[in-house]
Formats: C-alpha cells, structure tokens, sequence
C-alpha cells in the first residue's frame, strides 16, 4: 500500500511503529529510533509529515514519554499551521477529485484538536495550539461513509453544529462531532482548572456545558454500542472525555480532593484551590462520583480494553481513585459496589500496561491507594459472615423506581411460592443509591 500511493518512508516507520506495540516480537524500542531518524532527516513540510509526527507524537505519550511526545507535537503542530491545514478549503483544494483523500486531510487535523486537549492533561501549563486558533475546517463524516465505496456528501460545517440546538427536531451529526465538542469541553476545564482567580460564573458555564453536551445527543448517538454489538468507537471517546472532564472539574472541588492529592500525581487535576462551603463541596462529590461511575459503566459495555485509545488511561486512573474516595465517604453497607469498580478500573489498566507504558504508573498509582484507603476495611469485612456483610438494602418507592429496584414492600407482597429457597440474597452486592444530591442536602427551612 505504502509503496502504490507513494507514501514516504518516514510515515511507514511510523505507522510500523505504533503496530510494534502490539506484537511480541517486533523491537519497538528500535523502531523508535528509526522512526526518530528520519523524521529528523526529513525536511519536507507537508501533510505526510503531519501525520507521521501526530502518530509518532501519541505513540510516546501513550509510552509515557511525556516530555519528548510534547516536543514531537509541537512540530507537528507548527508544520500543520505553517501549510494551512487550518483553512477551511485546505483539504478540497488539496483534492478537488477525491473526496475520501480530503476527508482523510480533515480528520487529521481534527485528530491533533482531540489530541492538542487530551495530551494538555497532565501538563502543568497548557498551551493549546491547534484548539487555540478558529474552527474553520469542515467536521469528518460517519466512519461508515468514511470506510465505505462511495463518494462522500458534502461535509458539514462547526457552525452548522452549534446551530442545531436551535431546531425543532434532532439534526444528527457525525460521531466525531460530538468527539470534537467533549474535546472542546475538556479543553475548557484545563483552563479553568489553571485560573488563580475566576468567577463562579465560569464554573458554572462548563458545568452547563457538560450537562448540555448529554442533553443535546439525539437517540442515535446515545448509546455506544448498537442492538448488534458493534461499538461506535468515536461516541465510546466522546462519552468517556465527558465523563473524564466533569470529574477533572468537580474533584478538586470536593472533599474527595484530601484523601487522594499528591503534589506529584501526573492523574489528579492540577488546580488552585479555592475555599468552599461544606455544603458545595459536598454536591462537587456527588458529581465526581457520578462522572466516575459513568466512565466504568461505559468500559464494561466494551471490556476489551485493548482496542481502545491508550488516551483512556488518565480517565481510568481519576475514575478509580474516585471510587476510592467515594468508598471512605460512604457506608460500609456499599463497599462492594465501589470495590467491584475499583477492581474493574485495576484490571483494565493492568492489561493496557503490557501494551502502554502511561498505564504502568496509573496502575500502581490505583493499586497503593486502594492498598492505603480501603485494605482495613477489607479485613474488617472478610470476617463477617456473608449473609451479614452483603445484606440488601431496603428503599424508598422513588429511590426504587430511580434504579429499577423493587421496594421493600413489594418484595413482601411476592407471593413465598415464586420466590426460589437457593437464592442467598447475601450473594448479591448492595446498591449505591442513597448517595443522592437530594437526600444528603440538608432540608429547606421555611422563612
């Protein structure tokens, strides 16, 4: 392929090298290399080098080579400003004939906006270049047109996109639309996150902004995987930067933040503090806690975790050391229910470090909390007899029908002949529902 669409060299090595991850036996430590060399040897500015260094820049973050990724980035950043691919007729003029090649041409620059974002999380500065600059160049297409035979439709404008929530009825959009606006989202949760000083009202705009970003996915976009299993993996990103940015946003606002902060933790949100009421501190870590819950729930819809962006990785270390957290604030009687989350964010991050190095130190980072905050506890637990330790948990009518849980009543109005003797309930984890915003604020007063 690489030799009949005449491709340079430099982008196969690249290519080779991001596969090399995968296999057992291929060296990828001196692919590096190669890869390296000839990138530098090349002095060419043009869109093959673009995405050969945006590859090549992803590969090392995703190795943990956080500084050298940057610098990586950073040029090709620099190459695609200086070319104008941030122009809107860029890739039509670059291929006025082939609708897939210029398709091909948007995409990337798409990619390193998404990328520009995700690789800003851990840094304690932040310097957009690609999300800094005008949105000009029209959105990608659904991947089915996309990998399909024909010719593509005319595609879709960024303004076209903002103004479809002033219609009557849902105007769907690509999948990597709605990539690109939870990445715009993230984006604005960075910032604000680095701000010494700023208004409450900013708080308030990009918390509007994710819950906005929920309510607007028409039913189509939903959903992540379809009634025949296939996964659409641009909304499977899309809801997990979601879920990623809410938490960035409210956990260091909440009382979470203690238990877990370390001045050199690559995973937990860089931000100044600022004081808060208890009471807001509280509702902070009630929606960490949901962002975090959301994002395990999306990984157990799609449990091979191999197939995914190794930029996952943060998100999954935020979402387990949530739970964690979440676990010292709630009662034992729900202890299960977080661990059994903890145990999922473990294992996948366990997985994704024979292929990632950035998971190897999320896993550990996971691990010792999870040894320091909740080991006791488990002991403490384990010498319970069962039937004492997983006791359900009765509920309100609206709590139940919230969760689809039957109430305390109902179970007793079962008829003893439908209910089977085998059945331990002791085998069944309890719920965590009784968490809510409302049932831990305290009452309103009159007067």
């Amino acid at each position: 392929m690489y030799a009949s669409r005449a491709y340079p060299h430099y982008l196969h090595l690249a290519v080779d090298f991001a596969g090399s991850h995968y296999s057992q036996t291929t060296p990828s430590e001196n692919l590096r290399s190669d890869v390296e060399a000839a990138l530098a040897a090349n002095t060419e500015l043009s869109t093959c080098a673009v995405q050969a260094l945006l590859i090549y820049s992803i590969v090392l973050f995703s190795r943990d080579a956080i500084e050298d990724a940057h610098i990586a980035f950073g040029r090709c950043a620099e190459i695609a400003l200086e070319i104008g691919m941030n122009r809107a007729d860029f890739a039509s003029s670059r291929h006025p004939e082939n609708s897939v090649e210029a398709e091909s041409l948007r995409r990337t620059w798409w990619e390193l906006f998404v990328a520009d974002v995700l690789m800003a999380i851990p840094l304690k500065t932040i310097s957009f270049r690609c999300s800094a600059v005008s949105p000009e160049v029209p959105l990608p297409c659904e991947e089915s047109l996309y990998t399909g035979n024909c010719e593509l439709p005319e595609p879709r404008k960024v303004l076209e996109f903002k103004r479809r929530i002033l219609l009557e009825e849902d105007v769907v959009f690509s999948s990597f639309s709605y990539r690109i606006e939870a990445a715009t989202i993230l984006g604005r949760v960075l910032v604000l996150n680095r701000l010494k000083d700023y208004h409450r009202d900013h708080l308030q705009a990009i918390e509007n902004a994710l819950v906005s970003w929920s309510n607007h996915l028409p039913m189509e976009k939903m959903e992540i995987v379809d009634p025949y299993g296939n996964m659409d993996e641009m909304m499977f990103q899309a809801h997990v930067i979601i879920a990623h940015a809410s938490m960035l946003l409210h956990l260091p606002r909440s009382r979470f933040y203690p238990l877990l902060s370390s001045p050199q933790d690559d995973f937990m949100p860089y931000t100044h503090l600022h004081s808060s009421s208890a009471s807001t501190r509280l509702v902070q870590s009630i929606k960490a806690m949901n962002a975090s819950r959301r994002l395990s729930d999306y990984i157990s819809l799609c449990p091979n975790i191999q197939k995914h962006t190794p930029f996952i990785i943060p998100a999954l270390a935020m979402a387990g050391l949530t739970q964690l957290a979440t676990s010292k604030n709630h009662s034992e009687e729900c202890f299960d229910h977080h661990y059994n989350r903890v145990t999922l964010v473990l294992g996948c991050l366990k997985k994704m470090k024979r292929t990632w190095h950035l998971a190897e130190p999320a896993y550990h980072r996971v691990r010792s909390c999870a040894a320091r905050l909740i080991s006791d506890l488990m002991d403490k637990l384990n010498s319970e007899p069962l039937s004492k330790s997983a006791v359900l948990t009765q509920s309100t009518p609206r709590e139940s029908e919230e969760n689809n849980s039957p109430t305390a009543e109902a179970v007793q109005a079962v008829p003893q002949v439908q209910l089977v003797p085998e059945l331990d309930p002791s085998f069944i984890d309890p719920i965590c529902y009784n968490y809510s915003l409302f049932s831990s604020l305290p009452e309103f007063q009159d007067g």
